[in-house]
């Protein structure tokens, strides 16, 4: 295995290749894509882990280097958001197709749609999650549980303590990490995309709970003490999978520098909502400059009314049909003493594929 050093060297090279359209997602393919460099960010040396990433801003470098454990959790993060978008979306027509490469998503990231809009939030929900996480697990140094949230009236029905996770800080830092190349332009896209990544931080915010634990002689629960803590990633991911089936077409406004509902008919959009300022092709066709990679070879259900059936995932272009013979163990019997005896039976398992 090569040590964090020669990694960093071969990181520090590679980099360099994708640079003109390099992005911080990238720590996300390592660490989902790319297992074997995962050393790559868990060097001891905080001052090469970050300067060497020339696919990070300079802000974002000086970030990460604040602590020699930061590019691991961002890390976690990215790869994080990177997975649960493969997840939402393994079923559509656009299956949140990633690259190996520094630039990650490809000529998506390019287009001003709905799908960019969810990449964002989820991201950004990715590292909000990983740092408060870590937070409160004691993996970093400069942050830790939320004391303030023990000010709150409880009114009798349990008292604080525990580790309340702290997702003011996850959420403060996710802001400075992940808004930095946008914070510095005012156009249409980085007002998109500022607000699709704060509706993925609200996210987060709004998928807490309250867990309790009793405290009492022979099981009772005489005292109650509670504490915060996030729901699972994937409820996140699930609840902005909803966001982005009601996302909002919006336009740009030049002299107010703001976007606004293309007409008042529409619903206006709230913050914790998704916005787009172009509609998506259809993904149907290899179109890498849109970011479409098509639907040739993608695997569907052959009598589906979903988005995963022949008929839709397929754009009416049909199907062709694989009859594979799969053998498995079957009536299976215990013999005394001591083994099990099994048939061999054999079935024939269609699958069905786009042309």
């Amino acid at each position: 295995m090569k040590t964090p050093e020669v990694s960093w060297i071969v990181l520090y090279l590679f980099s360099g290749i994708y640079l003109a359209q390099a992005s911080w997602w990238y720590l996300g393919i390592i660490g989902s894509v790319r297992p074997t460099m995962r050393e790559i960010v868990t060097s001891e040396n905080k001052e090469t882990n970050c300067a060497n990433m020339n696919f990070l801003s300079e802000d974002q470098r000086k970030l990460c280097g604040k602590e020699r454990r930061l590019p691991k959790v961002i890390s976690d993060g990215a790869s994080l958001g990177i997975q649960e978008c493969k997840h939402q979306f393994a079923n559509r027509r656009w299956n949140c197709s990633t690259y190996n490469s520094t630039d990650v998503f490809g000529g998506i990231l390019k287009k001003k749609i709905r799908e960019k809009a969810y990449i964002y939030a989820i991201s950004s929900a990715g590292i909000m999650y990983s740092i408060t996480r870590s937070c409160a697990k004691g993996e970093l140094d400069n942050c830790g549980c939320d004391m303030k949230v023990r000010r709150k009236d409880t009114q009798g029905q349990f008292e604080w303590g525990g580790c309340s996770e702290n997702t003011k800080y996850g959420a403060k830092f996710s802001r400075k990490f992940v808004d930095t190349k946008e914070s510095t332009t005012k156009t249409a896209t980085s007002l998109m995309n500022l607000w699709n990544n704060e509706a993925g931080r609200k996210a987060v915010k709004m998928k807490m709970d309250l867990v309790c634990k009793c405290h009492g002689v022979s099981g009772s629960c005489s005292i109650k003490i509670c504490w915060q803590k996030m729901k699972d990633f994937r409820s996140i991911g699930a609840y902005l999978k909803d966001k982005f089936d009601g996302a909002s077409l919006v336009q740009y406004i030049i002299p107010k520098n703001k976007l606004k509902r293309i007409s008042k008919n529409m619903k206006k959009p709230t913050k914790k909502d998704l916005v787009y300022l172009e509609e998506s092709p259809d993904f149907c066709e290899n179109n890498p400059e849109a970011g479409s990679l098509g639907t040739k070879g993608r695997q569907c259900v052959k009598d589906g009314y979903g988005l995963d059936g022949c008929n839709l995932m397929c754009c009416g272009r049909g199907y062709y049909t694989t009859v594979d013979d799969i053998r498995e163990d079957c009536d299976c019997k215990f013999v005394w003493c001591c083994r099990v005896d099994c048939k061999t039976c054999t079935r024939k398992e269609e699958k069905h594929f786009c042309n």
